[in-house]
């Protein structure tokens, strides 16, 4: 036998067999590697995300510069459907009747009564994982409303925008009366005492001080409480809440009780009311009125609790249950939560609610006309979270109703805070009742 010809031969033979080896392997791994990157590369499915939003707080405008074009942008596949669901028709009981789920409802968290009775709360804190959304960008006390507010640990929703609130008063009629402009930290006694001068009618026209809002806005800045949930029983009658009542009674006896079911937007913006405390939003209509010469102070303080303002009063967005594209809508959330969105939103007088000073600072910047207002009025006091929830049932109104008693129909706070707790008991009961 030829030793040298047997090797040479047998090394050919395991040089071919590993070279068909490495072949064979090759294809196989190549595939994968292409599937992948075709996979990868293959676009999003179209997903059109149904939007129930509250009209008032986000007029189509405003859809359109905060949700739909920045959505867009980020993720061309997604397309926003805006549903009102303030509008008859299309109200949330009724689209949940028509199997009509959206994807996203945006309301007040003390505005969710109607979403909890149709069981629409769902976690959302299996997306906030999967996206890797951080929501400690969020001031705490903002995004403690989801909780503290709720009764929940867990998330259910985020707030996205928070609405600021200020004092506003007419420099025209200021300058008239030759009184001293308002100035940041007065307490609500101060503005009273202020609000006084005005108190006058002259050349057949009636002027008035301060319009200082509803009595429910200063249970909320003490952080009284309105009901024991455990026990399911108003407390409208526990400490704090007759101080409140004969504080903002004292208010209007001081600056002038305007004419029952008055518009009192429209006589400050008329030079009847000196000063009116009211929301950014309207700072946003103010700057549209020919004429109007105004400017803002902050919140009048509690003197129990000074350096805060009004409380947290956000807009918040929730992914119900049932939905059907829920990580989409998600998605659409954590776009309009961007820094670079919230700036926008700033900059357009609309209070962020990210814990980022520079966006904070940027507030109304957007328009050049507010330069020289105190714009700063709406966001430099320290705010308290939201209370925590009524029940179920419409407290805000019998409050707002006891204070109305009080001032047009001439009762006491004693009286008109006893029936206005026995009309809370009893709704509170009917409510119990009814989800037997």
């Amino acid at each position: 036998m030829n030793i040298f010809k047997t090797t040479a031969s047998c090394a050919m033979l395991l040089a071919l067999l590993a070279a068909a080896g490495c072949s064979s392997g090759t294809p196989k791994a190549t595939e994968d590697e292409q599937a992948k990157t075709a996979q990868a590369e293959k676009p999003p499915e179209p997903v059109t995300v149904k939007f129930a939003a509250h009209g008032s707080q986000l007029p189509v405008e405003d859809f359109e510069k905060y949700y739909k074009a920045p959505v867009s942008k980020k993720y061309p596949h997604i397309t926003i459907e805006r549903i009102d669901h303030t509008q008859k028709g299309t109200g949330l009981a009724e689209l949940i009747a028509a199997r009509e789920i959206p994807d996203i409802y945006m309301n007040g968290p003390l505005d969710l009564a109607t979403y909890f009775e149709l069981g629409l709360e769902n976690s959302i804190d299996d997306l906030i994982k999967a996206n890797k959304f951080d929501t400690t960008r969020i001031k705490p006390e903002v995004l403690s409303t989801m909780t503290d507010t709720l009764g929940r640990k867990d998330l259910i929703g985020v707030p996205w925008y928070n609405q600021g609130w200020a004092i506003l008063y007419n420099k025209d009629l200021f300058d008239k009366m030759a009184a001293a402009y308002p100035k940041d930290n007065m307490t609500w006694e101060e503005i009273g005492d202020l609000g006084a001068k005005f108190k006058r009618t002259e050349g057949g026209l009636s002027y008035y001080g301060l319009a200082p809002s509803d009595v429910f806005r200063g249970a909320y800045q003490l952080r009284l409480p309105w009901v024991d949930a455990q026990a399911n029983k108003s407390m409208l009658l526990s400490p704090g809440w007759k101080e409140v009542y004969e504080l903002y009674a004292g208010l209007h006896d001081k600056a002038g009780l305007v004419p029952k079911g008055s518009d009192t937007l429209s006589m400050f913006t008329k030079g009847n009311i000196a000063m009116i405390a009211t929301s950014a939003t309207r700072a946003r209509s103010m700057r549209t009125i020919p004429g109007l010469s105004w400017d803002a102070a902050t919140y009048p303080q509690m003197k129990s609790v000074p350096g805060y303002g009004h409380q947290v009063d956000p807009s918040v967005l929730l992914i119900p249950k049932g939905a059907k594209n829920r990580d989409a809508a998600f998605k659409v959330i954590s776009v309009v939560l961007s820094d670079e969105v919230q700036r926008n939103m700033s900059r357009n007088v609309w209070v962020s609610v990210l814990d980022n000073q520079s966006i904070q600072d940027e507030f109304g910047k957007e328009y050049p006309d507010l330069n020289s207002k105190n714009m700063a009025a709406f966001t430099k006091l320290k705010r308290n979270g939201t209370m925590p929830s009524f029940g179920g049932v419409n407290a805000i109104s019998i409050a707002n109703n006891a204070l109305t008693e009080m001032l047009y129909d001439g009762k006491d706070s004693n009286t008109a805070l006893r029936e206005a707790d026995d009309k809370l008991n009893k709704a509170l009961e009917e409510r119990k009742q009814q989800k037997k």
